[in-house]
């Protein structure tokens, strides 16, 4: 068989400069999330930061281990570095690789356990997530070295004569061996993480409504009882010139009766005038209507309302009882002010319904978007594994099935561009996962703005 020739000049320049930025990406961007969490005290002392940084290591050992002598090999089209590097390169490769793709199940259930247990985050102690981090990397180093146990017998009769002969360094393709590594590296790691993010999804999509039920039962009610308004100067309402005596009204809804119920208010209030009107409002208001009887003994009976007109939508209604007074208005337009301000509480009470059915319209709005961008997320992180490593695998499965029935030591009719292609998409999937796993996160964005201008500082010295 004709050994490939290697690709000429303007392809060898196209590809070789898309493989040296994806190399570059995968290598800056895991050093990146490594010096952050080793730098950054804040990153560097929670636990679950643990898991990310080791998914870190595994990738950049893919960055600076595998990917340079894959690229190399793609340029030129075979393998020239013989049996004994081919087997080193061919095992590393599944090491770093597999761990990485375990390491996202890691994540994935401790955040799963993070929402569902709300023990998990006091437990989730370093010496657990090394535990975890050991059974990762632990089962990686098993799998990657299985083959060259040869009491199992799991490397193929083929694989010298394809390294030596035809310039090819393919993992060993024996059925056995490729059903358990593609199973446990891949399959079974894909199915869990589609299964717990689901139930992540459904866990926080329950904490949000938890959330919103519980704001809406924290709201104040407001009811047809009149409330002590503490009040300012601006509300009191002086009769200088028609009567003898000085009353101060405020807003009640209760029925008026025959008399002239002095209402008596007073707290401290923040004042807010907005276009020449001027209105109070204070975040948490007791209003007290107090109903002395003709003899001007005490009070009969007192209301007491809690609400939070602060956050309500309240109309500026504007009084001028001082300078109606001042300037002679007659009793008819008094009496008319005194019935605008005992009739005032309905209306408060119904801009009040109409505020609370407007601020539920908000939150629901910001819940909605905060379950979108929650889906988002576990979309991005799924559908990239997803769209690097399938193709690899379902590739991996059917090649050695491919060669034992043909009975030679390679699949002719795979495509080598194919296969090529698929093992850069999962060589991207290292160089993704720095972005797709710390972009989310406010703590490890604010670590690489610091980083990066620590950086250009010193390259400006």
């Amino acid at each position: 068989m004709a050994e490939p020739e290697p690709l000429g000049l303007w392809p060898g320049l196209a590809i070789g400069s898309l493989l040296f930025v994806l190399i570059l990406l995968c290598v800056l961007g895991n050093l990146l999330v490594i010096l952050a969490i080793l730098i950054e005290r804040d990153l560097r002392s929670r636990p679950q930061y643990y898991l990310i940084f080791s998914l870190a290591v595994a990738d950049l050992m893919v960055g600076l281990l595998i990917t340079p002598l894959g690229a190399w090999t793609t340029l030129r089209q075979k393998w020239e570095m013989g049996v004994t590097v081919c087997d080193f390169w061919i095992s590393v490769d599944v090491l770093v690789c597999t761990s990485s793709i375990l390491h996202l199940v890691a994540i994935a259930l401790d955040r799963y356990w993070s929402i569902t247990n709300i023990y998990y985050t006091q437990n989730r102690t370093p010496q657990r997530i090394f535990t975890m981090l050991f059974v990762i990397w632990v089962f990686s180093l098993l799998i990657s070295l299985a083959p060259q146990f040869k009491f199992l017998h799991l490397k193929d009769k083929g694989f010298v004569s394809r390294v030596e002969n035809q310039k090819i360094c393919l993992i060993s393709q024996d059925i056995a061996y490729q059903v358990f590594s593609t199973s446990t590296a891949f399959y079974i790691p894909l199915c869990a993480i589609i299964i717990i993010y689901y139930k992540i999804m459904r866990a926080a999509k329950k904490r949000f409504r938890r959330e919103r039920d519980r704001r809406t039962l924290n709201r104040g009610v407001v009811d047809d009882s009149s409330v002590p308004l503490k009040t300012s100067k601006q509300m009191d309402f002086e009769e200088q010139n028609s009567s003898p005596t000085t009353q101060k009204y405020i807003a009640t809804s209760g029925e008026k009766n025959n008399n002239n119920y002095p209402t008596n208010c007073s707290s401290p209030i923040l004042n807010k005038q907005q276009n020449g009107r001027q209105f109070s409002e204070s975040n948490n208001k007791s209003i007290h209507e107090t109903s002395p009887n003709n003899n001007n003994n005490p009070p009969e009976k007192t209301k007491k309302l809690y609400s939070n007109i602060a956050s309500l939508d309240i109309e500026e209604t504007e009084f001028k009882a001082n300078e109606n007074f001042k300037n002679g208005i007659n009793n008819n337009k008094v009496e008319e002010s005194k019935q605008q301000l005992i009739n005032f509480p309905k209306h408060l009470k119904n801009i009040a319904e109409k505020g609370r059915k407007k601020r539920s319209g908000k939150k629901e709005s910001v819940e909605t978007r905060r379950e979108r961008k929650a889906w988002r997320t576990l979309a991005i992180i799924t559908g990239t594994f997803f769209c690097c490593w399938t193709p690899f695998f379902v590739l991996s499965l059917y090649r050695p099935f491919c060669i034992n029935l043909t009975g030679e030591s390679e699949c002719r009719h795979i495509p080598p561009l194919m296969e090529q292609i698929f093992n850069w998409l999962g060589y991207l999937n290292s160089a993704l996962n720095p972005i797709i796993y710390t972009i989310f996160s406010l703590d490890f964005r604010m670590a690489f703005k610091r980083i990066l201008k620590k950086a250009l500082f010193f390259s400006k010295r």
